[in-house]
């Protein structure tokens, strides 16, 4: 780790690093969906379906406003993201992090890397990015804080 820079340090990094971890960077790049799970106020857990992106030392995605995954963040940051395994179980990247709303983040359809990313999906879906850039207009910054590869 090198003095703190949130664009190079934290678990991720590390994790990503490894020698043992080429599954793991190449689905963060090429993989459209990931679970993300929050916790309610009653402490149910509730996971959703989220398309991101992986960005430096930490992830981000855009939410709608006003859905229960929003309102479990404001209650509580910490959350759980995971991509899908290996049909086997193999290989398997879970993320521990705190998610906060993140302004800074440019909005998806002005965001270079995110539709180069999804403009398949986006086709695929029957969707058109300013209309989603609308509908998903919450950009969540994921901070790890824990890293489990497999």
């Amino acid at each position: 780790m090198t003095n703190n820079d949130p664009l190079t340090d934290g678990p991720l990094t590390a994790a990503l690093a490894r020698n043992d971890a080429v599954w793991a960077r190449e689905h963060l790049e090429r993989d459209v969906v990931a679970w993300l799970t929050t916790v309610a106020p009653d402490g149910r857990v509730q996971s959703s379906l989220i398309s991101f992106l992986h960005d430096g030392a930490d992830l981000f995605f855009y939410s709608q406003p006003n859905t229960p995954k929003l309102r479990n963040i404001a209650h509580s940051p910490l959350v759980s993201f995971h991509l899908q395994s290996d049909p086997y179980g193999d290989h398997s990247l879970i993320i521990e992090g705190t998610a906060v709303i993140d302004v800074t983040i440019p909005p998806l359809d002005a965001h270079e890397r995110y539709k180069a990313k999804y403009g398949e999906p986006h086709a695929h879906w029957g969707l058109d990015f300013t209309q989603t850039a609308r509908d998903f207009s919450v950009p969540i910054r994921i901070r790890p804080t824990r890293v489990r590869l497999g």
